[in-house]
């Protein structure tokens, strides 16, 4: 009787412990295997992971090869895959962003006067290290007559951009960026325009903010024997660029 009970327990014994070193598996379309407990399975939509110390991490089926959860395995229906991505897991394709910018020039000769752009900019992204676009924007100057000669206080930049991250954004909220602005202005002339800045966010939506140096071709006044007459001149600008990018 005893030997019979010894048996049993052992048997139970054997059972729980094979129960207990039972893992799940989540295999990523990225390589990776993921083991521990299943928490969550939501079919066409997410998984939900523990692993064995304790971190918890969700992953959307589009990232997912597929999932083994004991003895079962689920694998995402590639058609449902297939019809629909996730902007934000993307790492090339179209991107866009809208900024604002106040800038100051900076004469020696005491006539100075501010701006303040609007600008929207569109493009493709290559990586998170690279993206180009084209750009379009609305610029007023203030002051406007102490600097230009145009009596239109309105002006319309139109150029191409360059920009990207100086450091990856894969384990970092806040990296540095870069930018450049290459183009021409309506009403005035030439313009390029390097920024240098801070990106806060996700590596497709984040907030920016920068400092930029402007050089714009422009008519402003000269005094030529006590007469005013207009000649094109580079002027230089210093502006802080606040933006968001997706």
């Amino acid at each position: 009787m005893n030997m019979k009970k010894c048996i049993l327990l052992l048997m139970v014994l054997v059972a729980t412990l094979s129960v207990s070193a039972q893992n799940d598996y989540v295999y990523l379309k990225n390589g990776s295997v993921i083991k521990g407990t299943i928490e969550q399975y939501k079919e066409n939509s997410s998984v939900t992971i523990r692993t064995e110390n304790g971190q918890v991490y969700t992953y959307p089926m589009i990232e997912v090869n597929r999932v083994s959860n004991g003895a079962s395995t689920n694998i995402p229906d590639p058609t449902n895959n297939n019809n629909h991505k996730d902007y934000m897991l993307e790492n090339q394709g179209f991107w866009c962003a809208g900024e604002l910018i106040g800038g100051l020039s900076c004469n020696t000769n005491g006539k100075n006067a501010q701006l303040v752009e609007l600008d929207f900019v569109g493009g493709y992204r290559f990586n998170e290290y690279i993206r180009v676009g084209l750009g379009v924007g609305a610029r007023y100057y203030i002051n406007n007559s102490s600097l230009r000669y145009k009596s239109n206080a309105w002006a319309m930049p139109i150029f191409a951009n360059v920009r990207g991250n100086i450091m990856s954004t894969e384990s970092r909220t806040i990296v540095p960026y870069y930018s450049v602005d290459l183009g021409g202005t309506i009403r005035d002339g030439f313009m390029f325009r390097p920024t240098i800045g801070v990106r806060f966010g996700e590596p497709r939506s984040a907030f920016t903010v920068g400092l930029s140096y402007m050089g714009q071709s422009m008519e402003q006044f000269t005094d030529d024997n006590s007469k005013k007459v207009a000649n094109q001149k580079f002027t230089s600008f210093v502006a802080l660029k606040l933006g968001y990018e997706f």
